[in-house]
């Protein structure tokens, strides 16, 4: 019994050598199936009726007044929210990607209420990783986890295939948000010789994009809400040059086992010590529509 509680936790659904073949191909893919249905629904009920949740939100609001927000954390807790980044099959994907180990930088939840015309323009994630002192954006390893169905008409994930090629593309400001969007005459000459993939996905279906992969998403058309949780792990040997306390915890990742949302093994629903930190908001609440 002594030996079996010292064995590591092991995916049960690790990444194939297909779709790491394909994510450096292209800067992106879809694994299938990462989470069963009856561990969304946890995280749905979670996302639609967790006041916490709700508390943690940062709005963004862009130059023609839409308005979108995100639920934000860092660190680690005992929270369901938590404990799922920490599951061994997130752990392993991610250190698969990379090829090293890995810390748990932020997550946010992101809900775009039914006929909701705001959208989130083209952007990278390195940009900003890039400033805080992390130097290689192959070591990043981000990931958006469908919590419900994901589609084209509600406004699902959209990625520039193989833009990850680009390199690092100067961002510039929108509304009260700093440097969060390519620059519009880069996005001009990517689309003319890249495509954009809208990527559809069930409940539990995850997609695993480059930190230079430019990505964003368009208007949620349908009378449903749509729910993405987005994670960001980056390796242990690419942390900042300089202590990032909010939003660089590199604290090794200490892997939980798949079985731990269903067994109940957090004691709550959603925790954040993010409360002091929002690289969104660059002027006072007053500035975001109400």
């Amino acid at each position: 019994m002594t030996s079996m509680l010292q064995n590591p936790p092991t995916s049960i659904r690790p990444l194939t050598a297909e779709e790491l073949a394909f994510y450096h191909e292209n800067g992106y893919v879809i694994a299938r199936q990462m989470f069963d249905t009856e561990e969304m629904e946890l995280v749905r009920s979670v996302c639609q009726s967790d006041p916490k949740l709700q508390d943690a939100l940062k709005k963004v609001i862009d130059d023609q007044g839409r308005t979108w927000g995100a639920s934000v954390w860092s660190g680690l807790n005992d929270s369901l929210m938590s404990v799922i980044t920490q599951t061994a099959r997130m752990v392993e994907a991610a250190e698969a990607i990379t090829g090293e180990s890995c810390y748990f930088m932020y997550s946010k939840i992101v809900q775009k209420p039914a006929y909701d015309d705001a959208i989130v323009y083209w952007h990278q994630g390195f940009p900003a990783w890039h400033y805080d002192g992390c130097p290689f954006p192959d070591l990043f390893a981000s990931c958006s986890i469908a919590v419900n169905k994901n589609t084209k008409n509600n406004g699902c994930l959209q990625v520039i295939e193989k833009s990850h090629r680009l390199g690092r593309i100067d961002h510039v400001a929108e509304g009260n948000a700093a440097k969060v969007r390519c620059d519009p005459r880069h996005i001009t000459r990517a689309l003319q010789h890249l495509d954009v993939v809208d990527c559809e996905m069930e409940s539990g279906d995850v997609v695993f994009f480059h930190g230079n992969t430019i990505h964003g998403s368009v208007e949620n058309k349908t009378d449903d809400v749509r729910i993405l949780m987005h994670c960001h792990y980056n390796a242990m040997i690419n942390r900042p040059s300089e202590d990032k306390p909010e939003s660089h915890s590199c604290v090794p990742l200490k892997k939980l086992p798949d079985s731990a949302i269903k067994n109940g093994l957090y004691t709550s629903g959603f925790e954040s010590n993010s409360q002091s930190w929002n690289w969104y908001n660059q002027e006072p609440e007053s500035y975001l529509q109400k």
